[in-house]
């Protein structure tokens, strides 16, 4: 299995699509962040509001964007009966294929938000220096309660995401799956329901996102006025692991009964 592992972080340690695509968003925020100083005029908040604006973009566009690059690139590459036999064929058994895809893709997503975070922080600092503004440090923790919400959330949806992958082997489902579970069309879906009947309000709170958008929009209305924050991130990141843990288990069962279809 290690040696499964160190094959797939090969495979995307050399993959170029990924250095442009990480680029080309950096270069895109560091843009961001040019506009948001051109546009403060006081210098004393421009911390605060660039450390508002990254909770912001990471509770909101890093799921999106990055979780459909990541999850894409880690697991539909091998969604494929070929790819599944020729990996099979080797020896590694069905459930180390589980577990050794789950490690690539939790050190591919750790070190894509490293990467982030040491942009993110550089021009932090930048910022902070050349204005000599003040650092409030609850925004600092609220950055990273946000930032361990969405690691854990998107590894979640990815175990959820790959359930249905193994029943349907096809990409094009379990990437649309991925998207819908993280872009919370399901939780949205569900709240239309419940403005029409409220017996089924209570689905709402089995759903990931439901946890997710809780944590992450409570500590974005702690930015206004007046407005504490009621994030509740302890339970979020435990009902979350309960996720992870149970997909898993789901999906090494239904990986070890299902037959590999040819020609697909």
């Amino acid at each position: 299995m290690f040696n499964f592992i160190q094959a797939d972080l090969y495979r995307l340690a050399h993959k170029k699509s990924n250095y442009a695509f990480y680029g080309i968003l950096f270069s895109l925020f560091v843009v961001a962040v040019i506009l948001l100083q051109a546009s403060s005029p006081i210098s004393e908040g421009i911390s605060n509001a660039y450390i508002e604006l990254g909770v912001f973009l990471l509770s909101q566009a890093f799921p999106l964007f990055f979780g459909l690059q990541a999850y894409s690139t880690v697991y539909i590459n091998d969604i494929s009966s070929s790819s599944y036999q020729n990996i099979f064929s080797s020896g590694l058994s069905k459930t180390e294929f589980v577990i050794g895809k789950f490690i690539t893709f939790v050190i591919y997503l750790f070190t894509t938000f490293l990467i982030g975070a040491i942009v993110f922080f550089a021009l932090f600092f930048f910022l902070t220096l050349s204005t000599g503004a003040q650092v409030d440090t609850g925004n600092l923790n609220d950055l990273t309660v946000v930032g361990t919400t969405i690691f854990l959330g998107m590894i979640g949806y990815a175990a959820v995401a790959n359930v249905v992958a193994f029943i349907s082997q096809n990409t094009t489902v379990s990437l649309i799956t991925f998207g819908v579970l993280i872009s919370n069309v399901s939780l949205t879906a569900l709240n239309l329901i419940s403005l029409a009947t409220d017996k089924l309000e209570f689905l709402r709170k089995f759903t990931l996102s439901y946890y997710i958008n809780h944590t992450n929009q409570s500590i974005i209305a702690g930015f206004l006025p007046d407005m504490p924050s009621n994030a509740e991130p302890l339970v979020t990141w435990g009902v979350t692991l309960l996720y992870i843990v149970v997909a898993s288990i789901i999906g090494i069962l239904i990986l070890n009964r299902i037959e590999i279809k040819e020609g697909k």
